[in-house]
């Protein structure tokens, strides 16, 4: 492990101030994802499991999107057992809107001067551009797990990515023109997942309010892509039970899963 990795994530810090109770740490990976199923697929991890990366080489987004990163990024993913939090089964859908919630709440306290908004379903934006994103799967069958695999651009400058990302991505350095403790950023989020997973698993019916309030699609033009099916409507938030609300022609229509192909 190299130098500038034990620097930037502090193990026991990390330890001491979450409720992580084991920690993995990778110079690379494929995906963090990847290498947390494969830990729930092979061993018995204490969890929540915390597995940590300073390079992807193949970081995933939703579906078959790719997730952007380069040196600076945060990227890390957390397993942990629903159950564990009181999040029944018919909760886990949610579990990935809120890990969303968890994550603008953490980029509220590095940037309480700046809006930071939730796009439907994961994804979180800063100033209209994407700063971090959510991607969750569920483990083995047998063990209940979930993974909740999390990316920020941190201090990865917006300038070096693809032309093609340019006008759509952002990160914390760039907003706040300077650079971020790693460590810091990591301990916020985790404070906030744990946090925000628990309200869910107590059924706390704020947690809708606070879904709608960071909804960066309501009141906008929306095309979604669910089943195969494009539908477009005018944006009306998000429900109590985590839908995307579209009014169409049809009537109001409510979307669990989809891909948001544009808004205007």
């Amino acid at each position: 492990m190299s130098s500038d990795m034990q620097a930037a994530f502090q193990k026991a810090t990390i330890a001491a101030e979450t409720f992580v109770r084991q920690i993995r740490q990778h110079e690379s990976v494929d995906s963090t994802n990847n290498a947390a199923l494969a830990s729930c697929q092979t061993d018995r991890p204490q969890l929540p499991l915390l597995v940590l990366a300073t390079r992807q080489t193949a970081g995933r987004g939703r579906g078959s999107n790719a997730w952007w990163s380069t040196h600076g990024a945060l990227t890390f993913s957390l397993v942990i057992q629903p159950a564990d939090l009181g999040i029944d089964p018919h909760l886990w859908p949610q579990a990935s809107l809120t890990s969303g919630l968890a994550v603008c709440c953490a980029v509220d306290e590095l940037l309480p001067h700046d809006q930071v908004l939730l796009k439907w379903p994961n994804d979180v934006y800063v100033r209209n551009r994407k700063v971090a994103g959510v991607l969750v799967e569920l483990g083995p069958r047998a063990n209940g797990t979930m993974v909740i695999g999390i990316g920020v651009n941190v201090n990865n400058t917006w300038q070096n990515a693809p032309a093609e990302l340019q006008e759509i991505g952002t990160s914390l350095q760039d907003v706040t023109g300077q650079s971020l403790c790693l460590n810091q950023v990591l301990i916020a989020i985790l404070r906030q997942l744990e946090r925000q997973l628990t309200r869910l698993g107590h059924r706390d019916e704020q947690l809708a309010a606070d879904w709608q309030r960071r909804c960066a699609l309501a009141g906008k033009n929306v095309q979604i892509v669910s089943q195969g099916r494009h539908t477009t409507g005018a944006c009306q938030g998000i429900d109590a039970d985590g839908a995307l609300l579209l009014q169409t022609a049809d009537g109001l229509a409510r979307f669990f899963s989809g891909v948001v192909a544009k808004s205007w």
